[in-house]
């Protein structure tokens, strides 16, 4: 038997992979368990915060039975192959998985003895994989051309953009529900380079998906926008085609310096321009930030507070969240800056109130243990 590990965290990943492979979904570990004596490869797709919970649980498999092949992929084990090799993997796929996994589990069926860490072969035409969980989100591109020193995107997908055609999409969508998307930046479909909005196939996909007349949120939850992708161009198709009430973009920091220091390669002005063209579309920006970066400073986080404050006066909402140093990015082995006792205490209250929402204070939790 083939399983997979499928977590609340990890189903997006899972709904690429299973229908390629097929197999067993086990969403309780107590499941493995039960039907452990008929498993023969167990899949584990996690993030870096889900560390020590898959650690924990490869220990107690490797007691009750050690000759089960465990296979890792996703954003951790791609950032870190050797470090997930130690927690008791028996192979890693670094980077992306549709065509290296089916590889790796045929080799093992055959009785060869595949690499430990398997570089994942990129695919070259999203068309030619159109099975998908029914109820995931739609992947619609792959790749960013952006650099941002704290994000795993270019490292596991590369920065050559890639898009699945309209036609592929419509396809899809047709068996589904609500249609959304995952994707580093919405407003980048259909852009050779993924640095400026192709307006002509953003509306293209846009009317096409619009006529099958099921209700279409672009620009939203679970994928974002980049700032500088948001005019009265792109918004006007977003209010024309789409059922979103929320454009959600990432600001990250209210503070120039702190911007340039970490590649992201937009300003604060780009920001509130955001900010400003969403109210004047009826739309309600939602706007991210990340707390803790390497050599922020106190008047820096100021920064960010006067423009997460700024952004609730005009009725947006507020997403924060404190850095993490993931694997395979520039800021990989860096510390995060603690916070002081003023900046969490304007957090809280600002989160009482409804202002601010995100795993800022989990993180920073995590981060002290």
């Amino acid at each position: 038997m083939i399983g997979f590990r499928m977590t609340s965290k990890n189903k997006y990943s899972v709904s690429k992979l299973y229908p390629l492979i097929g197999g067993t979904l086990f969403k309780e570990f107590g499941e493995i368990i039960e039907n452990l004596d008929s498993l023969d490869i167990l899949i584990y797709s996690f993030m870096s915060m889900q560390e020590k919970e898959v650690l924990s649980e490869i220990n107690e498999l490797k007691k009750l039975k050690k000759d089960v092949i465990l296979i890792a992929g996703g954003a951790h084990p791609s950032g870190c192959p050797e470090d997930t090799l130690n927690l008791g993997f028996d192979h890693v796929i670094v980077g992306e998985g549709e065509i290296s996994l089916p590889n790796l589990i045929n080799s093992i069926k055959s009785g060869k003895t595949p690499e430990k860490i398997i570089k994942g072969k990129p695919i070259e035409n999203f068309d030619d994989y159109e099975k998908i969980w029914p109820l995931a989100p739609i992947e619609i591109t792959r790749g960013c051309p952006y650099n941002c020193r704290f994000c795993q995107t270019p490292q596991i997908f590369g920065k050559n953009i890639r898009h699945r055609s309209i036609e592929s999409i419509v396809k899809i969508v047709k068996t589904m529900g609500d249609i959304r998307f995952v994707t580093p930046n919405a407003f980048s479909y259909g852009s050779k380079t993924g640095t400026k909005p192709d307006i002509e196939k953003l509306e293209k996909l846009m009317k096409s998906l619009f006529e099958i007349k099921k209700r279409l949120f672009f620009g939203t939850f679970p994928s974002e926008v980049r700032p500088e992708f948001v005019n009265f161009e792109t918004l006007d198709l977003v209010n024309k085609y789409c059922d979103n009430r929320y454009i959600h973009f990432g600001a990250q920091s209210g503070s120039d310096e702190v911007l340039k220091h970490i590649r992201r390669g937009h300003t604060v002005s780009d920001v509130i321009n955001a900010v400003e063209t969403s109210k004047e579309c009826d739309l309600i920006p939602k706007v991210d930030f990340i707390f803790g970066f390497p050599d922020e400073t106190k008047d820096q986080r100021k920064e960010s507070i006067d423009l997460m404050k700024y952004i609730v006066k005009k009725n947006g909402k507020v997403h924060a969240h404190y850095f993490m140093p993931l694997c395979g990015t520039y800021f990989e082995n860096s510390t995060p800056e603690l916070l002081e006792k003023e900046t969490l205490d304007i957090l809280g209250k600002m989160a009482k109130k409804g202002q601010i929402t995100g795993s800022w204070g989990y993180q920073y939790s995590k981060n002290l243990e």
